[in-house]
């Protein structure tokens, strides 16, 4: 069976905080490789998702940061609740959380290209799994 969840940590507020990433859908994972396919050559030394974040037109960068969040949970003490629901944050924590939100958005990119492309690898340690 193919996976399409994935849970990590990442520091939010000096502490671990757990999320589950749930892979794009085929015509959001299509539409994020259309977007990187005219998106110009990394420059020399440069990460291609740094390419990404630097290249990207403002109207563009806040949809796919949106479209990756909404595929994005955090585990509070009730379970797991989705971080943007139909584009409005239903985690105040995260709202003004720039890096945070940032990792997440790249965590997205990375798992569900994940075996596209060589460096597709995720950037984050896997979360232990939620009983």
């Amino acid at each position: 069976m193919r996976e399409i969840y994935k849970t990590i940590a990442i520091p939010m507020d000096g502490k671990e905080t757990q999320f589950r990433l749930k892979k794009l859908d085929a015509f959001s994972g299509a539409a994020l490789l259309r977007l990187l396919s005219r998106l110009p050559e990394p420059e020399d030394e440069e990460s291609p998702l740094f390419s990404l974040f630097r290249a990207i037109p403002d109207a563009d960068f806040r949809a796919l940061m949106t479209t990756c969040l909404q595929h994005v949970e955090i585990l509070l003490p009730a379970g797991y609740i989705p971080v943007i629901t139909r584009g409005e944050w239903s985690c105040d924590d995260l709202e003004y959380d720039t890096a945070a939100c940032l990792k997440l958005t790249t965590e997205e990119v990375l798992w569900t290209l994940e075996g596209f492309f060589a460096e597709g690898a995720s950037i984050s340690r896997t979360g232990t799994p939620a009983s």
